[in-house]
């Protein structure tokens, strides 16, 4: 609109000294291409960084990392401080696009995080059998997909069972877990480097084989429910939680600690307490022997 009315006051000037000067300082060109070059030099200069950008479109690799849509608000260092494993190799990540300048980087352009750049996932499906979906919340994706062995899962993203399906999973760290039908599950990313990574069990069973490490008093992960937290240090254990959100757990080996409205109550090997949502968990009761894991 601004345009169109400079425009518009342009030629009006152009038309008075026309008729006001016998003769024009541009002899040679007649109103029309006066009109026509204006309009070309601010088309030109307004649409410059536009051709700069799709300079930038590029086809990555099909399977290597992930693009994503930059959204209002997110810069260079934000967007690095996100996917990148590595945030300082910003570098990297603007030559990989094909990107010169850092400030062609604008809202609704689709960036290339190629896996050797891109953070390391939580975790790597296992194995699986019958329904089993994944929701790639950390790809801004809003559909559920099928799940695949080998897929690896980052902060945020969600799995989920149907009848007769179960999903086995394997963190960085080495240890297990494997949900059992209609559960549903959702990763969950420390808040730093030196806290543990969470896992969020919104529904069904989840049997936790974590890796034991030298130091007994490091937390390997924090294990979540409507109800409860549970803190595990080096454990087979086992957790479920119903429809109404209340929660069970059956410790097999080592210690968890788990706590529920500001109460805590530590489950060791050979025992078992239900925390029931809104009230502190029960004292622990023993339980009968453990199912054994199944072999991969």
């Amino acid at each position: 609109m601004k345009i169109f009315n400079f425009l518009k006051q342009f030629s009006f000037f152009c038309n008075r000294r026309w008729d006001q000067l016998p003769t024009f300082s541009f002899t040679n060109l007649s109103l029309s291409k006066l009109n026509f070059y204006l309009i070309f030099f601010i088309t030109f200069f307004n649409l410059t960084p536009l051709i700069s950008e799709s300079k930038q479109i590029i086809q990555p690799p099909e399977g290597d990392g992930i693009t994503i849509v930059v959204e209002k608000g997110q810069t260079l260092s934000i967007i690095s401080k996100t996917y990148l494993d590595d945030p300082r190799k910003w570098k990297e990540l603007l030559k990989s696009n094909q990107i010169d300048n850092p400030n062609l980087i604008i809202p609704g352009m689709k960036l290339w995080i190629p896996k050797s750049l891109g953070k390391k996932p939580l975790a790597d499906i296992q194995r699986y059998s019958g329904k089993t979906e994944v929701l790639k919340v950390s790809q801004k994706q809003a559909v559920w997909s099928g799940a695949s062995v080998g897929e690896g899962l980052y902060a945020k993203d969600e799995v989920r069972t149907f009848k007769d399906s179960e999903a086995q999973f394997l963190f960085l760290s080495g240890s297990k877990f494997e949900i059992t039908e209609n559960s549903h599950v959702i990763m969950e990313k420390g808040k730093s480097d030196t806290e543990p990574d969470e896992l969020y069990l919104r529904k069904g069973r989840i049997r936790s084989i974590v890796q034991k490490k030298p130091s007994s008093n490091q937390r390997m992960f924090l294990l979540k429910t409507d109800s409860a937290v549970s803190e595990v240090k080096g454990t087979d254990f086992l957790t479920e939680v119903d429809s109404s959100g209340n929660t069970t757990l059956s410790c097999y080996e080592g210690l968890v600690a788990v706590t529920a409205e500001n109460v805590t109550v530590n489950v060791s090997s050979g025992f078992a307490t239900y925390v029931e949502k809104g009230k502190p968990p029960l004292k622990p009761f023993t339980l009968p022997d453990p199912p054994k894991p199944k072999e991969e």
